[in-house]
């Protein structure tokens, strides 16, 4: 059976945040969240366009609970700012969503020094996760197995766009590269991070002592959304 959003329970209590939450798929996961009682922090570089997505969203769900944050996945130290600025307000998290994202774009630079898309779809979602993961296992402790999630929102394009060596750790900014391989590249990474996560923090994870409660980590193919 197909999963449906109003299948979800009701998340009153719980926080959640979203990366890329203004548009598209991030927006749908910030309404879904919201209507079913979750706080939402929406992760945006651009606060204008983010507080009218909220304000969107609230016409249809006016009780919703989310707060905008700034984030420039073009920019580690806006990244690690917005953890920092969790971490001061929460204490507790549910869950991430590592949604934002671009796809195939000419080679641009970050000002951290990494191709656009290593560091927009995988680098800065890294770093949100390790910085968030204390928050995230202390808030398993306190909840029912299954409960603390971090999903990363990757792309079946990891198979058809990587090169077939996978990464280049050698090139990480497939300065030789196209558009195409670079994105692939972004999004194998996307699925080599969940594995990583599972397989520490997971149930049986490395990093665990037997009396930790383990957080559920997934990568998903979102399909073809018209966004």
């Amino acid at each position: 059976m197909a999963f449906h959003p109003d299948s979800l329970p009701n998340l009153a209590g719980r926080v959640y945040i979203v990366t890329g939450g203004n548009t598209g798929i991030g927006k749908s996961t910030v309404f879904h969240l919201a209507k079913h009682n979750a706080k939402v922090y929406m992760g945006a570089r651009n606060e204008d366009k983010a507080r009218s997505a909220i304000e969107s969203i609230k016409e249809d769900i006016p009780y919703a609970e989310i707060e905008f944050i700034l984030m420039d996945m073009m920019d580690l130290s806006s990244v690690v700012a917005a953890a920092k600025d969790i971490l001061q307000k929460e204490l507790r998290l549910h869950g991430i969503v590592n949604n934002a994202g671009i796809m195939a774009v000419p080679q641009q630079t970050s000002k951290d020094g990494y191709e656009s898309q290593w560091q927009t779809n995988y680098m800065s979602h890294w770093l949100l996760t390790k910085h968030l993961l204390p928050l995230l296992l202390s808030t398993a402790a306190l909840c029912a197995q299954g409960t603390v999630r971090v999903t990363n929102v990757s792309s079946v394009g990891h198979k058809y766009y990587t090169p077939s060596t996978g990464i280049d750790f050698e090139d990480i900014n497939q300065v030789k590269g196209g558009p195409w391989s670079r994105y692939g590249q972004s999004k194998l990474a996307n699925v080599l991070h969940s594995k990583e996560l599972f397989r520490r923090y997971g149930p049986g994870g490395t990093e665990l002592s037997t009396s930790d409660t383990p957080i559920w980590t997934a990568s998903v193919h979102p399909g073809n959304y018209d966004t």
